[in-house]
Parts: structure tokens; sequence; C-alpha cells
């Protein structure tokens, strides 16, 4: 074994070690059971041929042609999604670390950490990354998104391979509609602040467009629109935009006070810790934030049956589906969960590299409430909340990248003048 190699292996030891580990753990968790669409697309092209099965979904169901093609070939082949699954994890996870993390720690370090936060047991991550069908449709494509933008808004800093990457990386990124609208308005808040366009950028804004086209243009949408619409809400048609974007706030909150959401429980209280700690000259707004933050977090801890029957009122533990629109304190949950985003948003905006943070907490956000468009807003279940999860992520991991800035700069060593008055 070369000289370097060895040294490269030793000094990225525990790094690797923690990789085999993640695989080995990934692949514990991966539910392959025969459900409905898992069995479909097993059998999908027993007797047709790729591309006209791919012609009939996109006419009559679904335009993610990319995603549903590689479903129906690979699906069979456990050997590939169970290297797929982990090796998605770790580049979503460089992507992240690369937006934010970069500065103050390593990829040995960052990498894993990154991990470790979107990877946690979870109800989102249980549906979307190790449910083959919701892999397939949601963290495969949302990971390569990622990746696609971290290296966009890093356009000036990554060379030609990487750059060549994120645009290889755009037909899957790209091919379902909350990772291409995400990507979309990531990639054009970015080149807008730039206000100029290289040939890089002018190409791959061009690709990202015309997929994105295809895929939202589909035929198969409308048809898969009015199916589902008998099939999961018969009332949908009667809603108005006002109340069908509620329904988006009721998906919202009810992930909000989940026990089990780490990710958010991590958001609110490193916000807290950086509102208080570490930003200067704080101002009502700020109190205001921590306030709202405080009070989420009292909402998502599992305190004791007194305190939560105190609590029940703000938690609106039903969906609103089920309560049919009429208990107060309903939209009085509603909005304290709105006023936490807007205090997240608020905290974003006082972070070091905000554009991005923001970019990505928006579009998180924002492709989230497009859900309540949808007559399967519960029939999706916590899959469709994977983009704003991973968004909190970003968020996350900036605010520790902010927090460790924080602390080296007050232990650094500091430079000793010398009195020249007491030397004279």
């Amino acid at each position: 074994m070369p000289a370097a190699l060895k040294t490269t292996i030793l000094r990225n030891g525990p790094f690797i070690v923690f990789l085999v580990i993640a695989t080995v753990w990934m692949n514990t968790r991966i539910n392959g059971s025969i459900f409905i669409d898992n069995d479909m697309f097993r059998h999908a092209l027993d007797h047709t041929s790729l591309l006209s099965f791919l012609h009939t979904r996109y006419m009559t169901w679904s335009g993610r042609i990319f995603i549903e093609g590689a479903l129906a070939e690979t699906i069979r082949y456990p050997l590939f999604w169970r290297a797929l699954i982990p090796f998605c994890a770790i580049l979503l996870a460089y992507a992240i670390w690369s937006c934010t993390l970069r500065p103050a720690l390593r990829s040995g370090m960052g990498i894993p950490l990154v991990m470790g936060l979107f990877l946690l047991p979870h109800e989102v991550s249980e549906e979307s990354v190790y449910w083959l069908s919701g892999f397939y449709n949601y963290f495969f494509p949302i990971s390569f998104a990622f990746f696609s933008i971290s290296v966009f808004l890093r356009q000036d800093e990554v060379g030609k391979t990487l750059r060549i990457l994120s645009i290889a990386a755009l037909p899957i990124g790209c091919s379902i509609e909350q990772s291409s609208l995400l990507l979309l308005f990531c990639t054009a808040v970015s080149t807008f602040r730039r206000r100029t366009i290289s040939l890089y950028g002018g190409l791959y804004l061009t690709i990202a467009a015309v997929i994105s086209a295809t895929v939202l243009a589909a035929p198969g949408n409308g048809r898969r629109y009015v199916a589902e619409i008998s099939n999961w809400l018969p009332e949908f048609p009667q809603f108005g935009m006002v109340q069908k974007l509620s329904l988006a706030i009721d998906r919202i909150h009810r992930a909000c006070v989940s026990t089990d959401n780490h990710i958010l429980l991590a958001a609110l209280i490193l916000s807290v810790c950086f509102l208080a700690f570490v930003k200067r000259n704080r101002g009502v707004q700020d109190v205001a934030a921590m306030g709202v933050m405080l009070l989420n977090i009292l909402l998502m801890l599992p305190f004791g049956p007194g305190l939560q029957k105190m609590l029940t009122a703000l938690r609106c533990d039903r969906f609103i589906y089920d309560l049919n629109w009429v208990y107060l304190n309903t939209y009085v949950a509603f909005f304290l969960t709105l006023c936490m985003i807007v205090s997240i948003l608020w905290c974003a905006l006082s972070l070091k590299n905000s554009s991005t943070v923001l970019s990505f907490l928006l579009g998180g956000f924002a492709v989230t409430f497009l859900t309540g468009l949808s007559p399967t807003i519960y029939a999706s279940s916590n899959r469709i909340l994977l983009v704003m999860e991973l968004s909190l992520v970003v968020y996350v991991c900036a605010l520790i990248e902010a927090l460790l800035t924080q602390i080296r700069a007050r232990h650094a060593p500091r430079l000793q003048v010398p009195d020249l008055s007491s030397a004279a």
C-alpha cells in the first residue's frame, strides 16, 4: 500500500468507521415489505417496455419519469438500493455541510454531525428514507437537489468537476415537484444576489427549468388530481384557497408539536442560545422571538399529564379535518405555529450566511404550504414534510457554525500589547 494512501486512511479512520456503521444501521431499518406501490413497480415491466410504461404514466398519472424509470428498473435489485440509500444520505450530508459548517468543522466531523441530525428516528425519515417507494420519490431526488444547489451556491469556489456533477444531478433533483421548486427558488435567489450570470449558471438554470416544466406540465398530473379527489377528499373542490392552505398549516403544526421532532427541537433550542448569547444589540423582536420559541419548546417536551392538560388548548392534537373547522383552540395553535416560523426566519436574518439559510427555509416552508393544494395532503402522510425538515437541518447547522465561531473567538489567545511607559 502506498504510504500516502495509508496516511490518508489512518487520518480519516474514524470517519470511515462512522460511514460503515451508518451504512449497516440504515440497511437494518429499510422496510422492504410488499406495500402496494413497491409491488406495483416490481412488476411494472413484466409485460411492457420501459418507454411504454413511462409514456403511459406520464400521460395518465405522473410527470416523475426519471424517478419512476429508476424505480421500475432497480427496485428488483436489493443490492442496488441498499447501496443507494446510504449514498444519498452521505451526499445530502456533504451538501448541507458545505453550505453551512465548512468554515467551522472539517468534513470528517461535519458530515457525521449532519447525518446524525436527519437520520434520528422520526416519522418523516421512516416514510421517506426507509420505505422503498418513499425513498425513490422523496429522499433520492431531494438529496440530489440539495447537492446540486450546494454546488451552484459555491460555484466560484468549486472546480469544473463538481459543476459538471451538479448539472448531471438535475434530472434526478428536478424530477419531483417539491425538490424542483426548491432548487429553482434557491438558485434564482442566488443568481439575483450575484447580479451576473456565468455560462455555467445560465446552462444550469436552463436545464433545471426545462426538466421542472416537463415534470409539472405532465398531462397525467391533472388526471391524477381528479382521481385523488374522489379517492381521498371528495369535498376538496368546494374548499377555498385559504381553507386549502390551512390544511397545510395543519400538517406543519402537527409536526411542530410532535415530541419526536428532534430537528425542530434542536433548531428552537439553538435559536434561543444564539439570540441570548451571540447576537448583539438585541431588540424587542428578538425577545418576542425567544418567547415564542420557548413556548413551542414547552409544547414539544413530554411533560407529565398535569402540565400536558394545561397545554392541550395550544397543542391541538387532532387534525383540523377531524375537528370540522369549529374549535377556537385550533386557530390559536395555528397562529402560534405561524409565529414560530416567523421567529425562525427572524433569527436566520442575523446569521452570517443568512441569504443561503433563508433561501432554504423560505423554499422549504413554501413548498410545504403548497401541498395544501393537493387532495392527498393527508393521504401522503409525513413524507411530504421532508423538504421542510431538511431545510431546518440547514438552519440548525448554520446555528452550530455561529455558536462554534463565537466560542472559538472567546477562547482565542489575545495579543499582549507591551506597556511602553512601564518599560521606560
